[in-house]
């Protein structure tokens, strides 16, 4: 809900409002027009650089999140994802946070903690179950469980008597039937809905009243008309899209959401101004007169999603949708990419309130990011094509031995021969027409996972549509409650390297992590999870009990196998495995923790990640640059590294290897393209298994050789390097480094040594991809 007193207008300052929305679009004309998916990166990279992710999870902003997953939906950008992430994260995937149910409040507007029925601290709960579509932790919707579980058991249905929560809590609803399987959730929805209806829809307009306040004739405009606000009614087409997408079509009573949304889409239609644009009250532009980009975004999102799911004819309702679209990126989109003309935070048409270009929000910047993503499924007539358009790729494997890898193909040829602009606008299908996930990269290439026969041939369908979501196979991010680890994994082992907040405490970490995990699922996540949120209560166990504490955090730590895996690979000060580094004789000039990063991509096959490293000194060079790519596809062994240094003025020799640990320093192999140990982990006699590590240099090296300590510290007896001779500055060298466990897909260090072989021949003779 909105609050009641409206912001004051910055009018002094700012440019008034143009004659007409027409002007503003001639002058507009002469600019570079950019694509409406260009224009979405342009928006949200815009917000996002612009605002902080750590707000608070109150209606307003939660409302920008839900453009911003669609944005994220469409488009695979990591960088959205990650923000939302940190979102979430801050407000430790709550809305409202009082405890005790007794307390629960709904039936009065209210900001408090205690609100936690009330809907505007339950639209937060959209963006958390999309996250956890893609990565399902259960503690990422425990709390949307707790709160949305209790109000769907309860008797009343009287929640949503404010127009906003048909938008705020409706798609709650389906996402949590889809999450749970259970249809309580949808019987609440149109318990909820029904007595909303009942009570806010005009059923001679067939628009809704913001509130039993705002029922006419008791409450009418100044010119004595029936006042319907208008991002009211911008919420409830919206929410009503959203419901219908995510409900059944076998559901019981879908018939009456869809009846609504098509005669709220029709009288919302008849009100649109002639520049494209909604007045505040949508049968009385006298009352609060000039273009507002909120209402007119939420409604171009439900016509045009409505036209895109054969819901509304598109004859009728295209012009509209046209005319709608034309004023939010002519007018309302600004040139620095901020979209303006939003009416503040209300609940009404307020009599002489003047927007302008200035008049930016965050729920306006989410609703119009809602109606770009669905304007370029509309333009491209991706979500139900009118006919079949499809090709077929064959991946070929020209070696003997049977193959599972993730192949590339060329994004812009995918999006040409499907005649879409861009996006996750198509399907993949394998040869038994089932769905099958791919991922667009940072660098515009199109990922697919393909299981080939030996000498044998893939055949995969790309069809123009919406595609499913799939749960990641590859994940990885920023850890700031663990000191700044970026840690990442696939269905195979998982990695971390560490960031500056454990280089500010002077513990003396520089290389490559390694943890095992004996299942597929993502698991760091819930590790890192479960270790942070129970360090407080073993602190407090400590000085009552130590004998409970010492229990619970056996029970809890990574570093007890919990029955998927462990932390038990030694790093401290060493290259740990794979990591890069300078060398002066051999003398390893050991990275720190990285400085800066940036999350390139972020699954569902691949994770992609750039660090940059403080300068450092080498030789005579005091101010050399370490940068690196680091990236890991699923059903991948081996992690991808290109490295490259700036500011070096001489040549220099370039290593990377692995650790060698006292308790095991022969078990190491080093061939001319590739070195191999058994690691004997941090505690050989308790754990009683091995960690077999690599390095792979398919582009050669001048040498490999062991460098050993003279005098080992904490087990760290040396390393087993490949060496790069003449290594010259900003050159970019490529090299694979990866793991395996002895207890889950590589039981002996001769199968390991198979592994080692495989990865090198199919890095050397790639899968071969062929476009028909």
């Amino acid at each position: 809900m909105e609050k009641k007193q409206i912001l004051s207008v910055m009018a002094a300052a700012l440019m008034l409002i143009p004659a007409s929305a027409g002007a503003k679009a001639k002058k507009k004309k002469a600019e570079k027009q950019l694509s409406t998916i260009e224009i979405i990166d342009k928006v949200n990279t815009h917000w996002q650089t612009a605002n902080k992710s750590e707000v608070n999870a109150f209606w307003d902003n939660a409302a920008y999140f839900t453009g911003n997953m669609e944005a994220y939906k469409l488009t695979g950008n990591a960088k959205y994802l990650e923000y939302s992430d940190k979102w979430a994260r801050h407000n430790k995937w709550s809305g409202a946070t009082e405890q005790d149910p007794s307390k629960w409040q709904y039936k009065t507007y209210g900001e408090d903690q205690q609100h936690v029925l009330f809907g505007d601290w339950q639209i937060c709960f959209q963006t958390y179950l999309d996250m956890y579509a893609m990565n399902p932790d259960p503690y990422k919707i425990a709390r949307a469980k707790e709160v949305m579980g209790r109000e769907a058991a309860m008797s009343q249905n009287d929640f949503w008597w404010w127009i906003d929560a048909l938008y705020m809590v409706m798609p709650v609803m389906t996402k949590m039937y889809n999450a749970t399987g259970d249809v309580m959730y949808l019987d609440k929805l149109y318990a909820n809905f029904k007595y909303a209806d009942d009570l806010m829809f005009d059923k001679d307009e067939h628009l809704y009243f913001r509130d039993a306040k705002y029922i006419y004739p008791a409450h009418k405009t100044d010119e004595g008309k029936k006042d319907f606000w208008a991002r009211g009614n911008g919420w409830a087409l919206a929410g009503l899209a959203k419901v219908i997408a995510d409900m059944p079509e076998s559901y019981r009573h879908r018939a009456f959401f869809v009846e609504r949304f098509r005669q709220l889409a029709d009288a919302v239609s008849k009100c649109q101004q002639e520049d494209g644009y909604w007045t505040r009250s949508m049968l009385d532009a006298k009352q609060a007169e000039g273009p507002e980009t909120s209402g007119t975004a939420f409604f171009a999102y439900g016509l045009l999603w409505g036209m895109n799911h054969g819901l509304l004819d598109r004859a009728v309702y295209g012009p509209v949708a046209d005319k709608a679209w034309t004023y939010l990126s002519t007018v309302a989109l600004q040139d620095d990419g901020s979209v303006g003309y939003v009416q503040p935070i209300g609940e009404k048409a307020v009599k002489g309130q003047k927007l302008t270009a200035a008049n930016v929000t965050n729920f306006g910047t989410g609703a119009f990011l809602l109606a770009a993503c669905e304007k370029v499924r509309y333009d491209d007539g991706s979500v139900m094509p009118a006919t079949p358009v499809q090709f077929t790729v064959n991946v070929t494997n020209t070696l003997g031995s049977f193959r599972q890898e993730v192949v590339e193909l060329d994004a812009k040829t995918v999006f040409a021969k499907l005649g879409i602009s861009g996006g996750r606008q198509f399907q993949v299908y394998n040869a038994v027409g089932q769905q099958v996930p791919y991922q667009i990269t940072y660098d515009g290439k199109v990922l697919i996972d393909a299981a080939v026969r030996p000498n044998g041939t893939a055949v995969f369908t790309f069809k123009k549509g919406t595609p499913k979501t799939f749960v990641n196979t590859c994940y990885g991010r920023m850890y700031p409650e663990r000191v700044d680890d970026i840690a990442w994994e696939n269905d195979r082992a998982a990695y971390r390297c560490y960031g500056p907040a454990l280089q500010r405490t002077g513990e003396k970490s520089f290389g490559n992590d390694v943890w095992v995990k004996n299942t597929p699922e993502l698991v760091v996540e819930q590790r890192y999870y479960i270790e942070d949120t129970s360090k407080a209560k073993i602190a407090q166990l400590k000085k009552t009990d130590p004998d409970a504490a010492k229990a619970l955090e056996m029970a809890t730590t990574y570093h007890y196998d919990q029955g998927n895996g462990l932390d038990c690979y030694k790093v401290g000060p060493t290259l740990g495995c794979g990591t890069p580094a300078l060398i002066d004789g051999d003398n390893i000039v050991f990275p720190y923790c990285y400085k800066d990063y940036e999350i390139l991509d972020n699954g569902p096959l691949r994770f992609t990640v750039k660090l940059v490293y403080n300068p450092s000194k080498y030789k005579t060079d005091a101010n050399v640059v370490e940068n690196r790519i680091l990236s890991l596809d699923k059903n991948s062994n081996f992690n991808k590294m290109t490295v490259w240094y700036d500011g070096l003025t001489v040549p220099a020799d370039l290593a990377t290897g692995v650790v060698l640990h006292s308790e095991d320093v022969d078990n190491v192999v080093m061939g001319a393209d590739y070195i191999q140990y058994a690691d004997p982990t941090d505690n050989p006699a308790g754990q009683n298994f091995q960690i077999y590590v690599a390095t792979l240099f398919p582009n050669g090296v001048s040498q490999t050789k062991k460098v050993m300590n003279a005098n080992p510290v904490n087990g760290n007896a040396g390393h087993a390097l490949g060496i790069v001779g003449n290594y010259k500055s900003g050159q970019k060298y490529t090299y694979y480094f990866g793991s395996a466990w002895s207890k889950y897909d590589c039981r002996s260090q001769a199968e390991w040594q198979e592994r080692v072989n495989s990865a090198l021949a199919g890095i050397k003779t790639p899968l071969t991809v062929e476009i028909k």
